[in-house]
C-alpha cells in the first residue's frame, strides 16, 4: 500500500487506490484478491471486493478453487468461478445515476504473498462498467505512488478476443 508520495502527501489517486487495496483484503478468493471503490465528485460512493454471492460457500470456506485446480488464468473459466467480482459488487450498489461520470478504482493482490497483481478487469466486468457509465478506471500495476493505469472506460476489453468499436 502507498502510504505517501513524492511531496509526503498520498495523491487522491494513489488514496482511492489504497482503499480499493484494503476492500481486496475481504475478499474470499484464495487465487486473486481484488478490491474496487467507485468515486464521484470527489466521494467514495461505493466499495467492493470479490466473493460468493451472499449466504453462499466461499472458495476459502471450502478449501478449494476450480481455477487453481485447473490451472486458469486470468480471463479464463470465471464460469466455474464461485466470486462476483469486485467491480460488479461495487456497481450492484449503485443507481446508474450515482454511477455516470463516475470513476472506479481497482486494486489486486495475489494471496500467496500479498504482492501487487496488475488489476485488469474481465470483459464480463468491463461491459458492466462501461454500461454503468463509468468514466475512468484506475488500475494498480505496483506498490509504490503513481503506478497505475488511467484508462477510460470506454476503452477496456469488453469482448475477449475481438477487436473493439
Amino acid at each position: 500500500m502507498v502510504i505517501r508520495g513524492k511531496d509526503n502527501r498520498v495523491s487522491k489517486i494513489d488514496t482511492y487506490l489504497n482503499c480499493a487495496e484494503v476492500f481486496a483484503y475481504r475478499s474470499t478468493c484464495i487465487k486473486r484478491k481484488y478490491g474496487a471503490v467507485i468515486v464521484k465528485d470527489d466521494a467514495v460512493i461505493s466499495t467492493g471486493y470479490n466473493g460468493a454471492p451472499r449466504g453462499k460457500k466461499n472458495c476459502c470456506d471450502t478449501g478449494n478453487c476450480p481455477r487453481i485446480e485447473k490451472d486458469l488464468h486470468q480471463g479464463q473459466g470465471y464460469d466455474i468461478c464461485r466470486a462476483v467480482h469486485a467491480e460488479a459488487n461495487a456497481l450492484l450498489n449503485c443507481s446508474r445515476e450515482q454511477t455516470l461520470g463516475a470513476d472506479l478504482y481497482l486494486t489486486g493482490v495475489n494471496p500467496k504473498d500479498d504482492s501487487i497483481h496488475e488489476a485488469k478487469p474481465c470483459p464480463l466486468c468491463a461491459r458492466m462498467i462501461i454500461q454503468a457509465g463509468i468514466k475512468d478506471v484506475y488500475l494498480r500495476i505496483g506498490k509504490g505512488a503513481d503506478e497505475y493505469r488511467k484508462v477510460p472506460a470506454e476503452d477496456l476489453l469488453w469482448v475477449a478476443g475481438e477487436e473493439q468499436d
